[in-house]
C-alpha cells in the first residue's frame, strides 16, 4: 500500500511539473521593432505587452526580426554596413552575425516552416524581387523577375508555397506561388493596395491590410481569395497583421492613438487590446515561439 501511495505521489508530482513546463513552452511572445531609442532596434515582449526586452544595441537600424520555427534564432535586417543586409542572432539577442554570401542583402526576411530557408526582398537590377537562400547563405534563388516591385514574402504553412504582394498594375495585389517561383496565382484584384499577407496556421485564411476603404484597414479572406471580410475600421493606418500560432488572435500595428503602436485582437476582429503605449514608432510585430532549449 505504501509503495502504491508513493507511486501515486510521484505520478502526480511529474504531472504537475509536466503541465507547468508544457504551459511555459506553449506560451509565445511577440517580436517587434521600435525607434524608442532614436534608431530602430528589435524588442520582444510578452503576448500581453508586459516585460519588453531590447534585443539589439547597434547604432544602425535593426528591424524586421523573424524567429526560426524552433525559437532558437532570429533573422533580421540591418543597415550596419550602410545598406540592408540580413543577420542572424540567438534567441536572446546575442551573437548577431551577418548571413555569409554576397546575396544575403535586402530586407523583410521570413524563415521557412522547416527552418531550412529564408525568403526575403532583394534589390536586383534596381528592382525589388523575392529571393530565397539557405540559412547558411548558400543556394541563392531569385523567385520573381519583374519590372514592378515584389514585396513582403511570407511562407504558407505547408512550406511549399510563398505568398507576397506585387504591383504590376500600379496597385499592389496579393499573390501566391510555389517555393521555386512557379505556378503564380493572383488572389486579389481590387483597384487599391493589398499588402502584408499572412496565412493562418491551418492554411485556410489570409489576413492582410488594404487601403480599399480609403484608409489602411485589416481584412481576412479565404485562401483562394474569396469571402473578404473587413476586421478593423478606425480610419487610421492598420497594418502588418500576423496570426498567432494557434490561429485565435492577430497581432498588428496601428496609428489609431496618434502614433504607431502594437495591438492584438481576436481572429474575428473583436476584443482589441493595445500592447504598447509610447511616443515612438512600434512596428512589424510577429509571434516568437519559445526556444526549443527552454527548460
Amino acid at each position: 500500500m505504501r509503495r502504491l501511495l508513493s507511486l501515486a505521489v510521484l505520478v502526480l508530482t511529474v504531472g504537475i511539473w509536466g503541465s507547468a513546463a508544457e504551459q511555459e513552452v506553449e506560451t509565445p511572445s511577440i517580436l517587434f521593432d521600435s525607434d524608442r531609442t532614436g534608431d530602430y532596434e528589435i524588442y520582444c515582449m510578452d503576448a500581453d505587452g508586459a516585460n519588453p526586452t531590447r534585443f539589439t544595441w547597434h547604432a544602425a537600424d535593426d528591424f524586421a526580426g523573424w524567429p526560426s520555427p524552433d525559437g532558437d534564432h532570429i533573422v533580421f535586417a540591418s543597415r550596419r554596413t550602410g545598406s540592408g543586409r540580413l543577420y542572424i542572432m540567438d534567441a536572446d539577442g546575442l551573437n548577431a552575425a551577418p548571413i555569409p554570401g554576397a546575396h544575403a542583402t535586402g530586407g523583410q526576411p521570413v524563415w521557412s516552416p522547416d527552418g531550412s530557408f529564408i525568403a526575403f526582398v532583394s534589390h536586383v537590377d534596381d528592382n525589388a524581387e523575392i529571393c530565397v537562400i539557405n540559412v547558411d547563405g548558400t543556394g541563392h534563388r531569385r523567385l520573381t523577375n519583374n519590372t514592378h516591385g515584389d514585396f513582403e514574402p511570407t511562407w504558407l504553412p505547408d512550406g511549399e508555397h510563398i505568398g507576397w504582394s506585387a504591383d504590376p498594375d500600379g496597385n499592389a495585389d496579393i499573390y501566391v506561388m510555389r517555393a521555386d517561383g512557379t505556378d503564380v496565382v493572383r488572389l486579389t484584384s481590387w483597384p487599391s493596395i493589398e499588402a502584408y499577407p499572412n496565412w493562418s496556421p491551418d492554411g485556410t485564411k489570409v489576413v492582410f491590410c488594404s487601403d480599399h476603404s480609403g484608409a489602411w484597414e485589416i481584412y481576412v479572406m479565404d485562401a483562394d481569395g474569396g469571402s473578404i471580410t473587413q476586421l478593423s475600421e478606425t480610419g487610421e493606418f492598420n497594418g502588418t497583421p500576423r496570426w498567432s500560432p494557434d490561429g485565435a488572435m492577430i497581432v498588428f500595428q496601428s496609428d489609431r492613438d496618434g502614433d504607431s503602436e502594437i495591438f492584438l485582437m481576436n481572429a474575428d476582429g473583436s476584443d482589441v487590446q493595445q500592447l504598447t503605449d509610447n511616443d515612438a514608432v512600434d512596428a512589424h510585430p510577429c509571434w516568437f515561439p519559445p526556444s526549443s532549449g527552454a527548460p
